[in-house]
């Protein structure tokens, strides 16, 4: 077996990343698609996004000499990871395989060794590894989970600006800021982001940050409020193991501002680090690993 090329590919709520590197890993061509997680938009909808990402990204090459792996936030529930992994078969890499965005988060935040490894995007969960075991914290989804995901943010910020609409509190620097990124009145936006779910509201996340840093009070509440719960996440599954704790996801992007917030809250000794290498390249590290393990 000649294996030329690694697929990676990480599917979140938000966004979809493909990455192609040669058999080494050096990297060929970076995609970028939208969400592909089959909880928030159905099976069908990830198998749209994963045809459309993998027509594009290896054309012109035979994907017999292409090992392929795929990270999927949400392919853990019910039959999804077999569903997915049946898909990708029907592409004849020479070898493919699926599992979750937490296993590229664990192996590109924690390279084999315990501790604990924390996926703040769209949604948020945490796993603990403690030799070859996982245990899991959170990642319920945003209708049962209370805070700490790119979606809780974003909704807070929404609500802080329709508090200040309506006359009870709010901010008039987070509406103005949300008005911006909408290009219109967020009165007659209401129905685009019930259309928009989960993915559309966590993308008005960056919104308090940038709040927080024009010294809004509200913004602060609301980061306050989201590392709180973050941390009770957090310690949950660090309860479980020796070792770093990792944060990944977009929400990294903020990491100035989120780690004195989250420290206030983790309890105990605890050495938090924020992944600056996407999470792709953990699937790149599977799609190598399946070549040895052939």
């Amino acid at each position: 077996m000649s294996i030329k090329y690694l697929l990676g590919i990480d599917g979140g709520g938000t966004k979809t990343e493909f990455l192609l590197t040669d058999s080494v890993g050096n990297e060929i061509k970076r995609l970028f698609l939208g969400n592909s997680n089959p909880v928030n938009q159905g099976i069908e909808n990830t198998f749209t996004v994963l045809n459309e990402g993998i027509t594009k990204i290896c054309e012109g090459l035979d994907l017999g000499e292409i090992s392929a792996f795929a990270g999927i936030a949400g392919s853990k529930t019910g039959e999804n990871q077999k569903f997915i992994r049946k898909f990708l078969s029907g592409f004849g890499f020479a070898l493919s395989d699926c599992g979750s965005d937490i296993d590229l988060a664990l192996e590109a935040a924690l390279k084999g060794e315990n501790g604990t490894g924390v996926i703040m995007g769209t949604g948020i969960v945490a796993y603990a590894r403690s030799g070859k075991k996982l245990y899991r914290t959170g990642g319920r989804g945003y209708m049962i989970d209370k805070g700490g995901s790119g979606f809780h943010f974003g909704s807070d910020a929404l609500n802080s600006a329709f508090e200040f609409i309506d006359g009870r509190g709010g901010s008039e620097i987070i509406l103005k800021l949300v008005e911006k990124k909408l290009g219109k009145s967020l009165e007659k936006s209401a129905a685009d982001i019930y259309d928009g779910g989960a993915a559309y509201v966590a993308a008005f996340a960056p919104v308090v940050f940038e709040a927080y840093n024009l010294g809004d009070a509200a913004a602060n509440a609301i980061i306050d409020r989201n590392a709180y719960e973050a941390a009770k996440i957090i310690n949950g599954a660090k309860k479980n193991t020796d070792g770093k704790i990792v944060v990944c996801g977009g929400l990294c992007k903020q990491k100035e501002i989120l780690y004195p917030f989250l420290m206030k809250y983790i309890e105990g000794e605890a050495s938090l680090t924020f992944l600056d290498e996407p999470m792709v390249n953990g699937a790149i590290s599977f799609s190598k690993r399946l070549c040895k393990n052939a």
